[in-house]
């Protein structure tokens, strides 16, 4: 019985001990260590960081915040992730500086885009405006299978309406007996002439008979750059404006043809009403001066209604001549002026 006694006393033991290993594996290692009067130099200089080291094992430790604060560095414990997190501090002078140094780069690299445009403009010549165009048209292509022709230009680098100004109480046999193909072809030619200078440009326009006031073969290109035979339509306020005027005043002194040019914005606006004043001399000398007066006022008073702060300058313009006729200024209080030519 004795015997018996010893051994269960024995397996107890045994079973203890081995539950205090596998306890043991699960629970944190203790580490002791002692107070350590070691000076901590940083950079040739005692750093006072308030807690002295710690040594464990013969090694001196500092705590991870006391690290952080000599070293400048952001700590952070994440207790949810069991992570000790260190960043970088900012520092708001470097962050200026860098930001100036950054937006000096971008200057650096506008003002080299500009040197490297300055360059090309000189290296190349320059693009004709508008009326030079028209005049270099006019100069090389005035006439065409026997029809002689006047192109009037408008617009700008993104748009350039084109008017044909043809005469058929002069060319009426000429322009009868060109197929619809061959009208086209001219208005190919110009086009392209048009886009040597202005590649981008939407080009669109009419014929239009100066001895009926009649609109012709109206056409325009479209984003493929593809001539297309028919009506388009104006978007800007300008082009509408100049639309309406060539339609409602091509004829307003009657047997005295205008065929209109706006340019400009909303502050500052022009206004041109071409006249071939050979073909219309007796009419137009037996037109009062006064008439002319309140067919250019009425004009400015159009763009007025639609541009309220807005400078406008408009002249009756000789492409025979090459010379204005009249013109007029209207400033942005009202004001009007006139002068028209003997």
């Amino acid at each position: 019985m004795k015997k018996k006694g010893y051994t269960a006393i024995c397996i107890v033991i045994v079973l203890s001990i081995l539950l205090m290993f596998t306890f043991a594996e699960d629970m944190a290692k203790v580490v002791q260590g002692i107070e350590s009067n070691a000076r901590i130099i940083y950079n040739g200089k005692e750093a006072d960081i308030g807690i002295k080291p710690i040594i464990v094992d013969g090694s001196n430790y500092l705590s991870v915040r006391v690290i952080s604060s000599l070293f400048d560095k952001n700590i952070y414990w994440d207790q949810n992730k069991n992570e000790i997190l260190i960043t970088d501090k900012t520092n708001p002078q470097l962050e200026y500086l860098t930001s100036e140094l950054a937006a000096k780069d971008r200057s650096i690299k506008e003002l080299e885009e500009k040197v490297k445009k300055l360059e090309n403009n000189i290296a190349k010549p320059g693009k004709l405006s508008i009326e030079e165009l028209q005049e270099k048209i006019n100069n090389e292509y005035g006439e065409y299978e026997g029809v002689s022709y006047r192109v009037i230009l408008s617009g700008n680098e993104d748009e350039i309406r084109t008017i044909f100004e043809i005469d058929t109480s002069k060319d009426k046999k000429e322009w009868n007996s060109l197929s619809t193909n061959k009208r086209y072809e001219l208005i190919e030619e110009v086009a392209a002439v048009i886009m040597e200078e202005y590649p981008s440009a939407k080009i669109k326009g009419y014929y239009k008979d100066i001895s009926l006031s009649k609109k012709l073969a109206p056409f325009y290109y479209n984003w493929k750059s593809e001539l297309v035979k028919g009506h388009y339509n104006n978007y800007s306020t300008i082009s509408i404006i100049e639309e309406r005027f060539n339609n409602q005043y091509d004829d307003y002194f009657k047997g005295v043809h205008f065929t209109f040019t706006l340019k400009g914005n909303d502050s500052n606006m022009e206004y041109k009403a071409y006249i071939q004043k050979g073909s219309f001399k007796g009419a137009w000398n037996s037109i009062p001066d006064k008439s002319v007066e309140i067919f250019m006022r009425k004009l400015c008073s159009e763009i007025k209604n639609e541009f309220k702060e807005c400078y406008i300058y408009g002249c009756i313009y000789d492409t025979d001549g090459d010379e204005e006729l009249a013109f007029c200024e209207q400033t942005v209080e009202g004001d009007f002026v006139f002068h028209k030519e003997d």
